[in-house]
């Protein structure tokens, strides 16, 4: 028997409740029960006393003591009264049996009248009741109701138990049985008796089948999701595992947690060495621009959006650079911190071929130089970098004397031989953070970043005019000099843009050319038209 079933817990409530009643009830009832015994009893002796009280006046108002020791007699051969006197004149004419109360009872005592005047006392009957007997009737009949009640108690609890039984916990049980016997999605549903349509326990039928509906529905949902999952799972891992461009997974601190083979083969990296060392930062090992990469890491952090660029990755020492187009994008949070999901694909080829475009953009095809348009975006951006109050810039504007008598006398070829050597020389002759263009034919252009002050620039000057007193052979055998004619102009001082500035330079290479050639100018506001520098020093 299980002590934990509704039913053992329901009778023992009840029976617990009505024992607890009949306690309660069967005390009440029989102290009233016992008090109304009492009651009665003493009730009696009054009215026994009253029954004899006309006799007993008149043995006392005629001192009669023979009559009143038969009325006195009399009184004591009833059960419930021990003794009996009484008292005329203040003396006793009659007693029988015990006439003294002990100190637990009392005497019952009543007024004798006269008989012929109901106001003369004459005397006095008392009794002496058996106390003890009237107690033990009162019990008996006390506890008999006591009994009786706690029976009655018995009977309804008995009966409660049955009904509830029969009614809830047989049914519960029964209800509770089948659906042991039921595996969701099974189809099978529970039946609803017809004693308990309609009821609770019915409901309760009801309303188990449309869960069982339920639950049967959700788990069809389930495996149709998973099935699809799988599906999914299966499709993913194969582009993940085929994907030529490499996937990974690494913390924000750029420790790998997954990659897929594309990646061990872009970057070069030994899967099992790496899964052996656990490398920390995977970002460091394969990234040139490592730092670039975890700023992206955590840019893609702070604002939840995909960041990419392309970076370089280490190669081996005698490998040429090889680059890669990333996308960084944020992949949630675990317990081992923030993950960043990266995908990677080869753009060497393309950064090969936009660095082609961009040279052939921005590079005369003939000296390598910069080409007119280059050489006027680098002498914008410097002068919109250089700092208020900060060192100069110079700009000199060089054109070749003599080079369209070679051109025309020797050929294209001897012409193009000239520039390129004379490319070369100014190249040489300046640093590399200096600008060396051609802007076309026969003209260049310098721009000399941080130039210092005018004398640092006419040094220069000089000595790009004394590197061209080289001859130069065109041809075999056949030697030529080449002049210059150079137009200086200094940022801030002769211009506050690019164009004023080329400008004002122009204007000095041109004043060389009617002052001789083969000479430098600087621009001077203060004077109608520059002046030409001497050759020797």
């Amino acid at each position: 028997m299980n002590i934990k079933s509704l039913h053992i817990k329901v009778s023992l409530s009840v029976a617990a409740a009505a024992l607890f009643v009949v306690v309660l009830s069967s005390q009440f009832f029989y102290q009233r029960s016992y008090e109304n015994s009492f009651a009665d009893s003493e009730r009696s002796v009054q009215q026994l006393l009253e029954t004899v009280q006309a006799t007993a006046a008149i043995a006392a108002y005629v001192g009669n003591r023979e009559l009143a020791q038969q009325v006195v007699t009399g009184l004591t051969q009833n059960d419930i009264v021990v003794g009996a006197k009484i008292i005329a004149n203040k003396e006793v004419i009659g007693q029988d049996g015990k006439t003294t109360a002990d100190g637990k009872q009392q005497l019952i005592s009543i007024r004798l009248a006269a008989p012929f005047d109901e106001k003369e006392t004459v005397g006095e009957l008392a009794v002496v009741p058996n106390f003890p007997l009237i107690a033990l009737r009162a019990r008996d009949s006390a506890m008999a109701t006591a009994i009786g009640l706690a029976a009655q108690a018995a009977v309804v609890a008995l009966l409660v138990l049955f009904m509830v039984y029969w009614m809830m916990t047989r049914p519960l049980s029964n209800l509770s049985g089948r659906l042991h016997g039921i595996t969701p999605g099974d189809g099978n549903r529970l039946d609803v008796a017809h004693l308990h349509r309609g009821d609770e326990i019915g409901l309760l039928t009801g309303d188990i089948n449309a869960l069982l509906h339920t639950v049967e529905t959700m788990l069809e949902e389930e495996r149709q999701l998973r099935h699809r999952v799988e599906l999914l799972e299966t499709r993913f891992r194969g582009i993940f595992e085929d994907s030529s461009a490499g996937i990974f997974l690494v913390r924000e601190q750029g420790a790998l947690v997954t990659a897929n083979p594309a990646f061990f083969y872009l970057t070069g990296v030994d899967e099992s060495q790496q899964q052996t060392t656990g490398d920390d930062n995977i970002i460091a090992q394969v990234f040139l621009d490592h730092e670039q990469a975890l700023s992206l890491i955590k840019l893609s952090l702070i604002t939840k959006r995909p960041h990419s660029a392309d970076l370089r990755i280490r190669t081996a020492d005698d490998a040429p650079v090889r680059w890669v187009h990333c996308i960084f994008s944020s992949a949630g949070n675990s317990q081992q911190g923030a993950t960043i999901e990266g995908v990677m694909y080869d753009v060497t080829q393309r950064k090969h071929a936009e660095d082609r475009i961009r040279e052939l953009a921005e590079k005369d095809s003939l000296t390598g130089l910069s080409n007119r348009q280059a050489a006027e975006s680098a002498l914008e951006e410097l002068i919109n970098q250089a700092p208020v109050g900060g060192k100069e810039l110079a700009v000199m504007l060089i054109d070749l004397d003599r080079f369209k008598y070679i051109n025309d006398t020797y050929g294209h070829d001897a012409g193009d031989k000239v520039l390129i050597t004379i490319a070369g020389r100014l190249r040489k002759l300046v640093r590399d953070s200096d600008v060396v263009a051609r802007l076309g034919g026969d003209e260049f252009l310098l721009v000399l970043n941080h130039s210092g002050n005018i004398g640092m620039v006419q040094r220069i000057a000089q000595k790009i005019l004394d590197a061209q007193q080289a001859p130069i052979e065109i041809r075999a055998g056949v030697l030529e000099k080449v002049g210059m004619s150079i137009g200086i102009a200094l940022y801030p001082d002769h211009g506050d843009n690019p164009l004023s500035v080329r400008k004002h330079a122009d204007q000095a290479m041109y004043a060389v050319k009617r002052q001789g050639k083969n000479n430098y100018a600087i621009y001077n506001p203060g004077d109608e038209e520059p002046v030409a520098e001497a050759i020797s020093r």
